[in-house]
């Protein structure tokens, strides 16, 4: 186990031979001088530290790092160290910290054996049973499954090796430390073997990876517990055919260094863009490379924006029954014409980011009475994304089309045996601020005894669904019959709810340690100002709400450090100001391990495609145009013959996948990590993907293939493949595109011959070369993952 590390500093302070620093390890770049170090802050106010020689450990807010580890790791034999790192895999399945590394390497060199060092290990994991995974009164049953699982990666024992183990142990013929090495010497004598040498695979490499961890890097957190908990979530990030996963946790622990401040090549503004806009094109690159990102951020926070609302009251007009001839469909025609023609493309994408995580839907067949609110509902998101989160807060809640569909609006008051509709209050908490377990500034869990802390019970939410009570239908007038929903204003499907006193609480409500007080005279506002004010205020909000857009703009598996990051800038945006949406995108856009190529080497780096992203991605990418001008879009919901998936068609408040999804029987599962678009994936939505895009790229796609691809720059490519394919592997994917698959769609392309004899024939088999180079390459899973 670690030792308890001395308290972090406000600055660089020396202490003995340790020195502080007030900020987390990623913050900061180590580099090895002659004799000692130099600490370079790349954030804060610290400087450049000189390290002198004497010097023994460096305390960061989150880890330390272990200066004399290496020495004391290289005294030692190699087998002898393997054996020490082992004993932390066999007890526990975690990867060893520095700190407590170096403690038992002392040991060992002072005459513990292995054995011994094994028998001092279980009694630690008796002692923090809650975090270890022993219980407190584990018996040998316990211990033998524990090692099978950790070193064998069997969840169970066979029983006649469980038999023999315990029987061994019960009568003294073995000690704990003897049955540990037995396994591990199990497991090694597995390599080479057809079908079980992934076990001394998996084996081999969570001791590379903790070398790096604990001997190269020299790391163990500040907190004992991180040291357990994140030490076994870095081993299951581990697997026998793959380290980078758990290098990629290992190298945004230590920070990944800026990139050159030079302006973006190609490939990373085709990279960025597929982050920031619905897909990169010609012009968009061009757009990037000839400024740099911020820039170009900044550009589109001016961008003004385009109402749906009025492409639908547009379409109305032209009607015979005006609104009540408008459909769902109207509103998909507005989507994709902003989606792919704005130019207010980073609205575009996080206003889509937004609808997945304030979630109303046509589902609901009340919603889907009103398309015009449902577009008026998306320029809501659109009209704050680039505001602030408590503004885009209160104009949700407020929003007739939220009231519908999570049932805020006619909710009354209590009376009698009549209690308010508890739905908003508890879906406003859970989905849309604050999530259902307190989380530190990084996402982690808060744990007690081990285990998360709810952030709120089935009190708070009745005392916050009191919150919602007296709000409906916008008009002239407050009276019942409009509160009901008669006497229709002809614009209340856009027109924010307004209050109704009279069916307001006015008994105190109580939730998250507040308590409105009873109200003499029913007072709507004052009480959903501070309900609004206590939850966007909540530590909680920066964090979960900054993960969910991470994962929907960049990758499924920020790292705590990222999720911080981008939490502090929702918290103070550097002026004082807390959720502000623009220094949140920016803190997501601009972050290191979002712009860094580095972390293209990784296996958590990135995210799956979801379909309207490839629907989209095309449309950018091949210049689509609509005949009609209207890109006559309808559902694409089947997953056989569309995409799975539509804008604002989600089956359910929790969006079409839920954040923390993990694929069952996976290697992601595995790994410990989450890939909440894979939640809609099967066989059934492959199939259909690639039906969807064999068909409409070679012949559009909408009502009557209303839109098509522009490709004749590609087909004057079309002679000469490795131009073809480097053009299309800029625009999909960022010439990320392997050298294998490359090769693959190459042969493909070659194999499509151009007649010389007859041109007709000849520019077919030019746009046949073309069609099959975009659907090999949209096809593949390397473009499939948005890295």
């Amino acid at each position: 186990m670690s030792a308890a590390p001395p308290l972090v500093a406000p600055t660089p302070v020396a202490n003995g031979t340790t020195i502080s620093f007030s900020g987390n390890r990623s913050n900061y770049s180590l580099t090895a001088t002659n004799p000692g170090y130099s600490v370079k802050d790349n954030v804060g106010n610290d400087g450049t530290t000189s390290v002198a020689a004497n010097i023994q450990s460096l305390v960061f807010k989150d880890v330390t790092v272990n200066l004399q580890v290496a020495s004391l790791a290289s005294s030692i034999a190699a087998n002898d160290l393997n054996a020490i790192i082992e004993l932390y895999i066999a007890y526990f399945n975690r990867i060893p910290d520095a700190n407590g590394l170096a403690y038992w390497i002392t040991q060992f060199k002072n005459g513990m054996t292995i054995e011994k060092i094994g028998d001092s290990f279980y009694i630690a994991a008796i002692q923090d049973a809650a975090l270890t995974g022993y219980a407190p009164d584990a018996n040998n049953t316990d211990f033998v499954t524990n090692v099978y699982r950790n070193v064998l990666s069997r969840p169970s024992p066979d029983k006649a090796g469980l038999d023999y183990w315990t029987s061994s142990l019960a009568n003294g013929k073995v000690t704990r430390g003897i049955v540990v090495r037995s396994m591990l010497t199990a497991a090694h004598g597995y390599s080479g073997d057809p079908v079980y040498g992934w076990v001394s695979s998996l084996l081999d490499n969570k001791i590379s990876v903790a070398k790096t961890y604990a001997i190269q890097q020299g790391l163990s957190y500040v907190r004992t517990e991180d040291s357990i908990t994140k030490g076994m979530a870095l081993a299951s990030a581990v697997s026998p055919t793959d380290t980078s996963a758990a290098n990629g946790l290992i190298q945004a622990l230590i920070g990944f260094q800026s990139p050159p401040g030079s302006a973006p090549t190609p490939a990373q503004a085709s990279r960025f863009l597929a982050q920031a806009s619905f897909g990169a094109n010609n012009a968009a690159i061009n757009g990037v490379t000839s400024s740099s990102y911020s820039a170009w951020i900044d550009k589109q926070f001016l961008m003004p924006q385009k109402l749906h609302r009025s492409y639908m009251d547009a379409q109305a007009a032209g009607f015979i029954n005006g609104l009540k001839d408008l459909s769902q469909n109207n509103f998909f025609e507005s989507f994709w014409q902003q989606a792919i023609t704005g130019d207010d493309q980073l609205r575009q994408r996080v206003t889509f980011a937004l609808s997945q995580i304030l979630v109303i839907s046509f589902q609901d067949s009340n919603v889907a009475n009103y398309p015009r609110g449902v577009a008026s509902y998306y320029d809501t998101l659109a009209a704050n994304a680039f505001g602030n989160y408590r503004n885009l807060l209160e104009s949700v809640s407020l929003h007739p089309m939220m009231g519908t569909y999570l049932t805020s609006l006619r909710n009354q008051k209590e009376s009698g045996t009549q209690v308010p509709d508890e739905n908003y209050a508890r879906e406003v908490m859970q989905l849309f601020t604050i999530g259902l377990y307190q989380l530190n500034q990084d996402g982690t869990y808060l744990l007690s005894n081990g285990k998360p802390v709810e952030t709120y019970s089935s009190t708070d939410i009745a005392g916050l669904a009191k919150v919602f009570t007296g709000w409906s239908w916008a008009g002239p007038d407050k009276s019942d019959t409009r509160f009901f929903g008669g006497n229709a204003d002809a614009n209340r499907d856009w027109l924010p709810m307004q209050s109704y006193p009279k069916y307001h609480s006015i008994s105190a409500k109580s939730f998250l340690g507040v308590t409105i007080p009873a109200q003499s005279a029913a007072n709507p506002e004052a009480s959903l100002k501070i309900a609004l004010d206590t939850l966007f205020n909540h530590p909680n909000v920066g964090p979960f709400i900054g993960k969910q857009l991470i994962q929907r703009l960049v990758t499924s598996n920020p790292s705590p450090q990222y999720i911080s990051r981008v939490a502090a800038a929702f918290n103070n945006n550097g002026q004082g100001v807390r959720g502000d949406m623009r220094a949140v995108i920016k803190a997501i856009l601009l972050d290191n391990e979002a712009r860094t190529d580095s972390t293209l080497a990784f296996a958590n780096t990135g995210k799956l495609r979801e379909p309207t992203l490839r629907l989209a991605n095309w449309m950018r990418a091949f210049d689509v145009k609509s005949t009609s001008g209207r890109f006559l879009m309808t559902s694409t919901d089947d997953p056989l013959s569309g995409l799975s998936e539509t804008p604002m068609r989600s089956p359910s408040v929790f969006n079409f996948y839920r954040p923390g999804y993990v694929p069952p029987n996976t290697s992601i599962a595995s790994a410990g990590l989450v890939s909440p678009e894979m939640q809609i994936t099967g066989e059934t939505s492959v199939v259909g993907y690639l039906n969807f895009m064999r068909d409409i790229i070679p012949n559009g796609t909408g009502s009557s293939r209303d839109i098509k691809a522009d490709y004749t720059p590609l087909i004057a490519l079309a002679p000469t493949p490795e131009l073809l394919l480097d053009q299309i592997n800029l625009n999909l994917m960022a010439s990320q595109m392997s050298s294998n698959l490359r090769s693959q769609i190459l042969t493909a392309v070659n194999s499509v011959a151009i007649p010389t004899n007859n041109t007709a024939n000849a520019d077919t088999a030019k746009k046949n070369r073309v069609y099959l180079a975009i659907f090999l390459t949209m096809a593949s899973p390397e473009y499939l993952t948005q890295k």
